[in-house]
C-alpha cells in the first residue's frame, strides 16, 4: 500500500508532537505537578497523538481495522486532555485571584467536577469503541460513544462558562498571570470545532466524515489543525509563565486545606 494523503497528515503530526512532548515534559519539570497540571495533560495528549499517528502509518503495510480503531481510541482520548490542559491553566488564574483577594472566582470543586465530566466522556468513548472492534462498529458506533460525544459538548460549555467567570475578575489576577486566562479563551473556539468534527463522525452517516475513508482535508481542517493551535497556544503561554517559588506553592496548598476549628 502506497503512502497516502492521510498518512502524510500522520507524518506531520509526528513532526509536531514529538517536540511538543519534550516541551510539555520540560514544563512539567519546570513548573511542577501541583500548580500547573495542565502541562501534564498536554504530555498525555502528545503521547496519544503520537501513538495514533503510528497506528495510522502502520496501515501502510498492514490494512487492519484494529489499527484504525486504535487510532480512533487515541483520537477520543485526545479531547479530554486538551480541555483539561486549558482548565489547568485556568485554575492557576483562579488561585492567583484567591491569593490577592482571599476569594477565588470559582470554587475548587468546580475544577474537580470538570475533570470527572471529561474523564467520564473519555471512558464512555473508549468503552463504546472497543465494544465492537470492526468496520461495522466504526460506521454504526455503540450508544456509549454517542453519549461520550454529547458529554464532550457539555464539557466544552462548562469550560467556556468557567473561563467567562474567571475573566470577569481578571483585574484581580497577579501581574504576568492574565495570560493563563487568555490561553483557554483563545483555545476554546478551536476545541469547539474539534468536538463538532467528532460529533459529525459519530452522528452523521456521511462518507466525508468516515474514519476509514472520509475526506482527509476535512479531517485536517476541523481536527488536526485545531489541535495544533491549542497545543501551540498552551505551550507558548507555558514558556512565558514565571516559576512559582516553593513558598508560594506551599502557601496556596495550605490555603486550599480546611482550617481546624478550636472551641474555647
Amino acid at each position: 500500500m502506497a503512502v497516502t494523503y492521510r498518512h502524510g497528515i500522520s507524518i506531520l503530526q509526528l513532526i509536531i508532537y514529538f517536540p511538543s512532548l519534550l516541551l510539555s515534559i520540560f514544563l512539567v519539570i519546570r513548573h511542577g505537578l501541583r500548580t500547573n497540571s495542565g502541562f501534564l495533560f498536554l504530555t498525555t495528549f502528545a503521547l496519544a497523538r503520537i501513538v495514533g499517528a503510528c497506528c495510522d502509518l502502520a496501515t501502510i503495510n498492514n490494512f487492519s481495522v484494529s489499527l484504525y480503531i486504535a487510532a480512533a481510541i487515541c483520537s477520543s482520548i485526545g479531547l479530554s486532555p486538551l480541555m483539561l490542559a486549558c482548565t489547568g491553566l485556568l485554575s492557576r488564574a483562579n488561585e492567583s485571584i484567591e491569593k490577592l483577594t482571599g476569594r477565588a472566582a470559582l470554587p475548587s470543586l468546580s475544577f474537580h467536577f470538570f475533570r470527572i465530566l471529561t474523564v467520564v466522556a473519555m471512558v464512555l468513548s473508549i468503552v463504546g469503541l472497543t465494544a465492537n472492534m470492526s468496520a461495522e462498529g466504526l460506521q454504526h458506533p455503540d450508544i456509549k460513544v454517542k453519549i461520550g460525544m454529547i458529554l464532550y459538548i457539555v464539557s466544552w460549555g462548562v469550560m467556556v462558562a468557567m473561563i467567562a467567570l474567571v475573566a470577569l475578575r481578571k483585574s484581580s489576577v497577579e501581574r504576568g498571570e492574565k495570560r493563563t486566562i487568555l490561553a483557554p479563551a483563545l483555545s476554546s473556539p478551536f476545541i469547539l470545532v474539534r468536538v463538532l468534527y467528532a460529533l459529525f463522525v459519530w452522528f452523521l452517516h456521511d462518507s466525508k466524515f468516515s474514519l476509514l475513508n472520509g475526506n482527509v482535508t476535512i479531517q485536517l481542517v476541523m481536527s488536526v489543525l485545531e489541535e495544533f493551535a491549542v497545543v501551540i497556544i498552551c505551550l507558548g503561554v507555558g514558556m512565558t509563565l514565571r516559576v512559582r517559588s516553593k513558598e508560594s506553592q506551599r502557601g496556596e496548598e495550605e490555603a486550599l486545606e480546611p482550617q481546624p476549628s478550636y472551641k474555647p
